[in-house]
């Protein structure tokens, strides 16, 4: 925990004149330690946060490795606490959340290229393997998703009560699935051929469209429609 002072927030001018300068220029516009003391004011409203920043970027390296990092190495680091490193975890969730949550509903996935962009968005840098079913109505607009499993996913086993029950809620007419390979390539397995055929032949059952199988790796994304990898990445 950060030392208290003696009642007096001494930094309180420093911590003013950085949010005017983060208002001012921009988050994206200051340097990696500017963002990050800019964050940990939120984190803990009194106290020099400054030097903690230093210490997390001389230990993880960028603003992103910081937030990306494992809760139990944030503590590793003189000033983290638990509740600390919870609150740096959450972030980039927070982040992820308001990014899918801009597009549910309002932008139209009616192309390959666009179901790439919301799958990599929802998937490429997560950490742990997640598989989750997306929702569209008649116009292409999606307008829910559900995940279906995390950690290590068992495809196949998952419950077709849980797809139909997703599919009657939402009212979706469409529906495409998509899993990442953290770390790892994004070309199928034969669980992944066998989970996809099943999804489809289960979801034509039920009369709504199934429209692919997105998987999202390391070294790109493939595309079960296209039975192909339909993007690479640097």
């Amino acid at each position: 925990m950060m030392k208290k002072d003696d009642g007096k927030n001494i930094h309180a001018g420093h911590r003013e004149r950085l949010s005017n300068l983060v208002a001012k220029a921009g988050i994206e516009n200051v340097s990696d330690v500017q963002a990050l003391e800019f964050v940990l004011t939120y984190i803990f409203p009194r106290g020099d946060v400054n030097p903690l920043a230093h210490r997390l970027l001389d230990k993880f390296g960028t603003f992103a490795d910081v937030l990306d990092a494992d809760p139990l190495e944030l503590e590793s680091v003189n000033g983290i606490g638990p509740r600390a490193s919870r609150m740096i975890s959450l972030l980039p969730e927070i982040f992820h959340l308001y990014t899918i949550s801009r597009i549910t509903g309002k932008i139209p996935v009616n192309d390959l290229s666009s179901i790439l962009d919301y799958c990599e968005q929802l998937l490429r840098f997560k950490n742990t393997e997640e598989f989750y079913i997306v929702g569209l109505d008649s116009s292409s607009k999606i307008i829910a998703r559900r995940k279906l499993a995390s950690g290590s996913i068992n495809a196949v086993g998952i419950q077709p009560i849980e797809v139909s029950k997703f599919i009657a809620s939402s009212r979706a007419v469409m529906v495409f699935i998509t899993h990442n390979h953290p770390g790892g390539s994004a070309r199928p397995s034969k669980q992944d051929n066998s989970a996809t055929d099943i999804f489809e032949k289960f979801c034509n059952s039920l009369g709504v469209h199934f429209i692919d199988h997105i998987i999202v790796g390391s070294d790109g994304v493939y595309s079960f429609n296209y039975k192909s990898m339909v993007r690479t990445f640097a």
